[in-house]
């Protein structure tokens, strides 16, 4: 979501009278499309975020650093030579269109004074950030747009700069007349349109809440509709003189933000901030943090299922291999045949037609008529003594690929269940451990504190726990859990490890069935009904010395039956 004038209007604002007179200390540009100016006064240490990306363009005051390039980029070495140690003079909005000029009082190479404007353009796919000098020509720009991309305007070095234009309305300080006149020219066009097409700072959600104070039960025509209209717009304005910057979430993660609390979003959870940058700084923050997460997600589910896939053919290959080697034990038999039947093989035979003492059959066994009858009988001992050595071999190696499986399979269910890049770096760490990824892949240190498990409360209030990955497993496992403390695990399927922290006596029944569909609804078996849970006190457990994170042996245990549920560990999980 890019920023809307009215939100802009506000922290524009705030801005304006937090930076005026502070000085320019440092210019990053971390991202291609993002410049971090870091803003100096007595008792101040600010940082100044600009964003001009298509999809989130936006400025604001942040607390959260951001990694730099170890080459900073042209543009941000250009306002490095220009603009540092520049003085902020004012920060204003044009209107309130999505334009914001920042006013510098700088100096050139001989040490005199001069005044540049650092425009920045937060207008979507068109958003750009450019230096003005004191002639009003472009000295350089975060963006370059030619003739050639645009006919509107050209913004370049040595160029006049230009500013957009627009023939839109100040939402803050138009009269009633004149908003009713505009109205009244409406005709056929779609109201909520044409509000965003006539009125800076009106977004299309803006527009939807103006119509929904207009009319609660949805808008329709009605008579004198300008006048009426126009009333209802100067009220919302009327609210904006006391903003509370709201933010609105699906679930934990925010879609939404506004300057006063929206009728249209009233039944979505909000959070409140005291400022509209806090605000800002907040909600793309955790968009972009949103976005990393599922980047990172999404590359280590890629990176999982494809080394399950080499190991399942791996497998399928070694089940044909074993197979074949099930066969043993009839060249053993030919070769017992062979040598009691040795009196009977002439030189030269290709066959020997003889009873099998096993069953009484007649069988037909290959002969090599260049060798003896004992070096034929030795022949077949050897081909016994290679597969059965091969069985025992490939039944290992069998082993070894299972819990490999296993392991991935586990780590694919912790990857569904993990929220915070935190917790994909643990996930990252342990991949890179066990080989899948290359060791320069993750850079977490198995020292480093793990990340928190998941906390849920029971209807009977008492608390029991889920770990998100293996690492955290095996620490509420073998760490967090005391001796009587009940645990939990689907039966024979990669899951979550589950924690009642109460001894079985004094656990409810309920309390236990819901750990239970917790423990099923946090494993593979997810999507499946009628899944067996294992629990049994903690004491029953123990990991074996070389074994995989996570990976446990129990016993003593007892099982019950339950169904995954989604929706009981989303409302009884503990936020």
């Amino acid at each position: 979501m890019t920023i809307d004038g009215l939100t802009l209007h506000f922290a524009v604002n705030e801005l304006n009278e937090a930076l005026t007179g502070c000085k320019v200390d440092k210019v990053h540009q971390p991202r291609p499309d993002t410049v971090v100016l870091s803003l100096r006064a007595p008792g101040k240490n600010l940082r100044l975020l600009v964003g001009a990306g298509a999809a989130d363009s936006r400025m604001h005051l942040t607390e959260h650093k951001y990694q730099n390039p170890k080459k900073p980029p042209m543009f941000c070495m250009f306002l490095r030579k220009y603009i540092s140690g520049a003085k902020v003079a004012e920060i204003s909005q044009i209107g309130l269109e999505r334009i914001v000029n920042i006013s510098l009082e700088a100096k050139d190479e001989l040490g005199l004074p001069r005044r540049l404007t650092l425009v920045c353009e937060l207008m979507g796919k068109y958003s750009n950030v450019i230096l003005v000098g004191e002639d009003g020509n472009i000295m350089d720009s975060l963006r370059h747009v030619t003739k050639a991309l645009s006919r509107v305007r050209t913004v370049m070095p040595q160029v006049a700069y230009e500013q957009p234009q627009s023939s839109k309305l100040n939402l803050l300080n138009i009269s009633r007349e004149t908003l009713a006149e505009m109205l009244i020219k409406r005709g056929d066009a779609k109201t909520k349109a044409y509000l965003c097409k006539v009125l800076q700072g009106v977004s299309g959600h803006t527009a939807e809440e103006i119509l929904c104070r207009y009319m609660p039960a949805g808008y329709e025509a009605q008579p004198k509709e300008a006048e009426r209209l126009s009333d209802a717009i100067l009220k919302f304005v009327d609210t904006l003189q006391t903003p509370q910057p709201t933010m609105y979430m699906r679930g934990s993660l925010p879609f939404f933000f506004s300057s006063v609390p929206y009728r249209t979003h009233a039944g979505c959870d909000s959070q409140s901030f005291p400022t509209a940058n806090a605000l800002l700084d907040a909600y793309y923050h955790r968009v972009r943090e949103a976005a990393a997460v599922r980047q990172k997600r999404t590359r280590l589910q890629k990176q999982t299922r494809k080394q399950v896939t080499k190991l399942s053919q791996i497998l399928k290959k070694q089940h044909d291999t074993l197979e074949k080697a099930k066969k043993a034990e009839k060249f053993k038999r030919y070769g017992d045949i062979i040598t009691a039947n040795i009196y009977r093989i002439s030189p030269g035979m290709n066959v020997l037609d003889a009873e099998d003492y096993t069953t009484g059959e007649t069988v037909s066994i290959p002969l090599d008529p260049r060798l003896s009858p004992a070096a034929n009988a030795q022949k077949n001992y050897q081909k016994y003594n290679k597969r059965k050595a091969g069985q025992e071999i490939t039944m290992k190696r069998m082993r070894k690929n299972q819990s490999e499986i296993a392991f991935l399979e586990s780590v694919q269910i912790s990857l569904d269940t993990s929220d915070t890049i935190e917790e994909l770096k643990e996930i990252e760490y342990e991949l890179s451990k066990a080989g899948v990824l290359p060791p320069r892949a993750a850079k977490h240190k198995a020292t480093e504190n793990p990340s928190k498990p998941m906390e849920f409360k029971s209807s009977d209030g008492i608390a029991f726990f889920a770990g998100k990955n293996n690492r955290q497993n095996d620490m509420l496992t073998m760490k967090t859990a005391s001796p009587d403390d009940i645990w939990l695990h689907t039966q024979q399927i990669p899951g979550a490890h589950v924690l009642i922290k109460a001894p079985l006596e004094s656990v409810p029944d309920q309390t236990l069935l819901e750990a239970a569909a917790v423990a099923a609804a946090l494993s593979k078996a997810k999507g499946s009904q009628k899944v067996p849970v294992d629990y049994a006190p903690r004491k029953n457990v123990r990991k074996p010395n070389g074994s995989k994170p996570g990976m446990v042996v129990y016993e003593g245990y007892s099982t019950v039956i339950v169904d995954p549920d989604a929706e009981l560990l989303a409302r009884l999980r503990v936020r």
